[in-house]
């Protein structure tokens, strides 16, 4: 299956390295590639995770299922991005599900490979490792900021925070958001009215505005 290195290049894994580096590293750590169809579950919770993937195409998400049958989006995974590093490194059960809602491309790369020596010395594998231990340190970042939204009791500060983040990631005050309004309201542990109401009058008071997914900050 084609490898799309421009996609690989940009992928934080893989920084700092050339493209014809990276095609080495692929092969050394005979990585493969594979393909889900729409609605295609890529582990359970409860499974034990061994390797990390790389999306090439297409939108995988992490999701909790409670017991009333309630499904909540932990976090959305878009083309280049990393999942399961960290639990690799754990080997313990998932406490998520992944899924993916129309379908995806995945680079899988297994924590055997990347911790073992290939015999040829390339400092590649270094940059790699060095790059896993970054993906990390982002990670614990990004899971202290979600609990930052979910510890505040109310909802308008939430999406403040969250809205106010993302202006931040973008590095401008006008951004398009990976959420439907339903994924944005699971992601910020609300009920979908509520959030709709709150963003309606976060804009009529002169705060945003907004349009579907892309919203701009006026006076935050």
């Amino acid at each position: 299956m084609e490898i799309k290195i421009d996609l690989l290049k940009r992928a934080s894994l893989f920084a700092g390295m050339s493209e014809a580096e990276i095609l080495q590293l692929v092969h050394c750590l005979g990585a493969p590639i594979r393909s889900y169809g729409k609605g295609a579950i890529l582990w359970q919770a409860g499974d034990t995770v061994s390797q990390a993937g790389i999306i090439l195409d297409g939108i995988v998400d992490a999701v909790q299922y409670h017991p009333d049958g309630s499904m909540q989006l932990v976090t959305r995974h878009k083309p280049g991005s990393v999942f399961g590093d960290l639990l690799m490194g754990a080997q313990r059960p998932s406490p998520v599900t992944l899924q993916t809602p129309d379908g995806a491309q995945v680079l899988f790369l297994s924590l055997h490979a990347i911790l073992s020596d290939c015999g040829q010395g390339c400092p590649c594998h270094v940059r790699l490792r060095h790059n896993l231990f970054s993906e990390g340190a982002k990670k614990f970042f990004h899971l202290r900021r979600r609990l930052q939204y979910l510890s505040e009791p109310r909802l308008r500060r939430r999406v403040l925070l969250f809205l106010q983040d993302c202006s931040r990631d973008a590095g401008q005050d006008y951004f398009t958001l990976p959420f439907t309004r339903c994924e944005m309201a699971e992601f910020l542990g609300a009920n979908r009215s509520a959030l709709s109401r709150e963003l309606s009058q976060l804009q009529k008071e002169g705060f945003i505005e907004f349009y579907r997914n892309s919203f701009r900050l006026l006076h935050i």
